[in-house]
């Protein structure tokens, strides 16, 4: 109560993080959600390298190959997440969309200090979900933005000036 006799709210300052939750293979990973812009099924995105939604071109990203997962393109539940950070999109082959949560700021773990190359710029934590643990991943290394090479016909990812993290990994 105030001094005029009048109620004020008081808002408990919960910081919380939101995710799309997907699976690649065994590997269950944590995409922010404020990248997120539409979830297609494969009929709906085709089998092309670059999908276009809304006037907007959202080019192949093989997330999978980048994590060394295999996908099985037959898995009735098949999707492609639509990203983008404004400057670039991507379209993801996942094998399953979970759906989206949310969850607060102190359950986002940074990785372990035992990860100390370029790792710290692709994962930028982790969370606990259904008894799973979801990597957090940076979007600017979802979709390329890091210096990093992706050679033609390959998995692999070659790095190129990528900046370490001084800091250990940011919880999210």
């Amino acid at each position: 109560m105030s001094l005029r006799g009048q109620y004020k709210a008081i808002a408990a300052a919960v910081q919380t993080a939101s995710f799309l939750i997907v699976r690649l293979g065994r590997n269950f990973c944590a995409l922010p959600s404020q990248g997120v812009r539409g979830v297609l099924t494969i009929e709906e995105a085709g089998r092309g390298e670059t999908v276009t939604a809304v006037g907007i071109a959202y080019r192949d990203v093989d997330l999978a190959g980048r994590l060394s997962a295999s996908l099985d393109h037959t898995h009735p539940d098949m999707r492609t997440v639509l990203y983008s950070n404004g400057q670039s999109h991507g379209a993801i082959r996942v094998e399953e969309v979970i759906g989206m949560v949310e969850v607060e700021r102190e359950q986002c773990r940074p990785l372990p200090p035992h990860f100390q190359r370029e790792e710290r710029t692709w994962i930028s934590g982790t969370i606990f979900f259904q008894e799973h643990l979801a990597l957090i991943l940076n979007p600017e290394w979802i979709l390329g933005e890091l210096g990093e090479a992706l050679p033609a016909g390959s998995a692999g990812v070659r790095s190129y000036g990528v900046p370490q993290s001084e800091a250990g990994g940011a919880s999210c």
